[in-house]
């Protein structure tokens, strides 16, 4: 018995010992604020890069942008030309090189894959998101993790900040830009000088014009709309500074210019930037207002606080927050006259927007009207995760209907991202319940991984070009390759071959790869003609989709096979032939 109890009483000192360690090492922490920030930015660093991540190795390149981004950096490694971009063995002068030499960097390190390709727009988007938590901590210092975490969870942010191509990088350099900008408006600083013009000519070689016209925009609505009062832009020391920063430019667009013999500024400026503005692309509709409307969207579950965000600059009119209004409205002013609508285009913007609803969860009480706009926010978007899910289950088993587990993602990632912003806001609204909004947040960022990484290998089950790609394996570098009515980029990638997208008019000479689009149906009908083949038996057969497995590869075959085309939303059936 006394050997028992020395034991019990040996246990429960190690134990007091270990408690008294536990609180000593929080303590140190906790009082040490230079350790306390650096653990903090990287837990935003990796919370960002993680979420991120999730799916970004098996999610096939979404057509059409992905993989002419990824297929251009390639060929510019192969061909070791890093002045001008190549696809399919001609041109790309619609983008400048920052992204194609940031994906053969990490083509280096990894490989020619997927997430390689994607790397740079999320390690851009992560530190994105650390960026914005020191930008914050002059405006909500005791909730500046809501910032942060809140644009990560933003649908457009989980868009393009796993997409391979230039827009995260550019949004990156447009920050830093504003940022600098803001500084240099309070006070005159030369590392923030440097900042500012180094990040205008690295937005520029990220994605043109653009990162400059969102800073130039948003100083003529503060100095002339909304602030009104002398500001000195002095500090900006502009004709030295704009030499600096041309200077850096020039340094890869002279070359560049002089090798396509002009081609790069009448193309890349003349057909993707003025045309677009002046003709829609790819025949896209004009809806006005657009910029008004589609942010509730790309925003969301963010944008449930727009209610606050409108509060917050009443209440808390400052210099800082007609700049920071400044700077959201600046890209949409500039796209509401160009031509093209795409949601991301404004995207710029965005980072304005996460730093004032920062202070209005820090600051300011929620009205009556921010509250009832985002409980009705909230209420819709479930609904519309409810109908999705619907959706998913009435569509029949996943043998008729494999789009069934996309669209159950789909609406779960709906659900579960209204879940985590809820719980942020009753962690910053509650202090008594902190401990159960932790849990829900972290429960739903752990199933959100879970989800993507799901959504990612159903997608890339069903891509057609995935499903047809074992079939390149084999193909010769001297093939000739055609394609008609399915002609996607991701084709190029896939097979690492040049294509030409023209109809076999005669019969070949092998090696050759042949592919015609026999069908294609939009999603929306494809689904209409499951629930129609649901209640009329007979027609089942026709209305079903088929995802039957690709015989295996050899030197010759053909056959027909379906699949999704991610880059426009349909399923589609092709017959294809070759010979090597």
């Amino acid at each position: 018995m006394d050997s028992i109890n020395g034991s019990f009483k040996k246990g429960s000192v190690q134990k007091i010992k270990m408690i008294e360690l536990f609180n000593l090492s929080k303590n140190l922490i906790l009082n040490n604020t230079r350790l306390c920030s650096y653990l903090t930015i990287a837990f935003v660093f990796l919370f960002s890069f993680i979420f991120l991540s999730a799916g970004s190795f098996s999610l096939p390149l979404i057509d059409r942008d992905e993989p002419r981004f990824a297929q251009a950096a390639r060929e510019m490694l192969e061909k070791k030309n890093y002045l001008v971009p190549f696809f399919n063995g001609e041109y790309r002068l619609d983008k400048p090189p920052l992204i194609y030499w940031l994906m053969i960097f990490s083509y280096s390190l990894l490989g020619i894959n997927e997430f390689s390709a994607r790397l740079p727009s999320i390690l851009a988007c992560s530190i994105l998101s650390v960026i914005l938590y020191r930008f914050s901590s002059s405006y909500s210092p005791r909730f500046r993790l809501f910032v942060p975490l809140s644009f990560i969870c933003s649908v457009q942010t989980l868009i393009h900040g796993r997409l391979a191509t230039a827009d995260m990088v550019m949004v990156l350099f447009v920050t830093l830009a504003q940022w600098a900008f803001l500084n240099l408006l309070h006070k005159k600083s030369w590392s923030w000088l440097f900042v500012f013009w180094i990040s205008l000519a690295l937005g520029f070689l990220a994605k043109g014009p653009i990162s400059w016209l969102v800073p130039l925009f948003t100083f003529i609505l503060f100095r002339f709309v909304f602030w009104r009062k002398p500001s000195s832009i002095l500090s900006l020391y502009f004709i030295p500074g704009s030499l600096f920063c041309l200077g850096i430019i020039s340094l890869w667009a002279i070359p560049a210019l002089i090798e396509t013999k002009g081609l790069f500024w009448k193309i890349g400026m003349g057909e993707h930037v003025i045309r677009r503005g002046m003709e829609a692309f790819d025949n896209r509709p004009f809806i006005p207002f657009y910029y008004f409307i589609s942010p509730f969207l790309s925003l969301f579950p963010a944008s449930a606080f727009f209610g606050l965000f409108v509060e917050t600059l009443r209440k808390k009119w400052s210099m800082d927050n007609a700049f920071l209004l400044s700077w959201f409205l600046a890209p949409i002013l500039i796209f509401s006259f160009y031509a093209t609508e795409l949601p991301h285009y404004i995207m710029p913007g965005f980072p304005a927007y996460f730093l004032v609803i920062g202070q209005a969860i820090s600051e300011t009480k929620p009205t009556r009207f921010s509250i009832l706009f985002a409980l009705f926010l909230y209420i819709l978007f479930f609904v519309f995760s409810l109908l999705i899910l619907f959706l998913g289950f009435a569509a029949g088993p996943t043998v008729d209907n494999p789009l069934k587990p996309v669209f159950l993602s789909i609406g779960l990632i709906i659900f579960l991202l209204s879940l985590f912003s809820g719980a942020m806001m009753h962690y910053a609204y509650k202090n008594s319940s902190r401990a159960i909004s932790i849990s829900i947040m972290a429960t739903a960022y752990i199933t959100l991984n879970c989800v993507f990484g799901f959504l990612a290998k159903d997608l890339h089950s069903l891509s057609l070009t995935s499903r047809i790609s074992p079939l390149f394996k084999n193909m010769p570098f001297s093939s000739q390759n055609y394609a008609w009515g399915y002609t996607e980029p991701s084709l190029v990638f896939y097979s690492n071959k040049i294509w030409k997208w023209d109809p076999l008019s005669s019969q070949l000479n092998p090696p050759y790869f042949s592919l015609r689009q026999e069908t294609e149906t939009s999603l929306s009908k494809a689904l209409l003609n499951v629930f129609q083949g649901k209640k009329q038996p007979q027609l089942a057969q026709k209305t079903n989709f088929s995802v039957d497995n690709l015989p295996p590869p050899g030197k010759w075959g053909e056959g027909k096979i379906e699949g999704l085309n991610l880059g426009r939303m349909s399923w589609v059936k092709i017959e294809y032939s070759y010979q090597y």
